[in-house]
């Protein structure tokens, strides 16, 4: 799968030559990181969208080629649309650092807890969670296995195992998971 994005740098950042590139059919960027200066460009907006519709990811880290450059590792940091058309606007591209980087990713539960067999559900309560690692062992998504938990218990993101270089990271031990339903009370107590 191609991940390699096409830019051509832009002499100027005003407003003027950002609309005429706009009708042109390229959307204005800005290309920037810690080791790397902010360097305005223009990028065709299907190519990125097409990049995206493949990976499904978020957190794709896409090879941005400025002119006749290395393509630079670089991902989306932010985007702006059209408030109407959702069409869009402008585009920033953070190029990553070789050091770790934080990045939401989102939690993937997998199984069926065994609270649900007597009426319980899973409730999610963190859909994401930060986390710190290389650009380059970036996950999809961290899996969370449910199976065990019964009604009323809970997974924190302490609980949670996000693979080798990855750290989640987190100042409370907050939450993510739990199986919510009422519990069933032993039959034959007091008369």
């Amino acid at each position: 799968m191609d991940l390699t994005l096409e830019a051509t740098p832009r002499a100027t950042t005003r407003k003027g030559p950002a609309r005429k590139a706009r009708a042109a059919g390229s959307i204005p960027a800005v290309v920037y990181g810690p080791q790397h200066a902010a360097t305005p460009v223009s990028l065709d907006p299907s190519r990125l969208l097409d990049i995206f519709k493949q990976t499904g990811d978020r957190n794709t880290v896409v090879g941005v080629k400025i002119g006749d450059g290395a393509p630079v590792s670089c991902m989306v940091r932010e985007v702006q649309r059209h408030p109407v058309s959702r069409a869009l606007l402008h585009v920033d591209l953070y190029a990553v650092p070789e050091h770790d980087i934080s990045v939401r990713v989102p939690l993937v539960p997998v199984g069926r807890p065994k609270g649900a067999l007597i009426g319980g559900k899973l409730r999610t309560i963190r859909r994401d969670v930060w986390v710190r690692c290389k650009y380059d062992r970036i996950p999809k998504g961290i899996e969370v296995d449910v199976s065990h938990l019964d009604v009323q218990d809970v997974i924190r993101v302490s609980q949670v195992v996000a693979g080798e270089g990855i750290e989640i990271v987190y100042d409370a031990d907050f939450p993510v998971l739990s199986c919510v339903g009422k519990v069933q009370k032993e039959a034959g107590g007091d008369k």
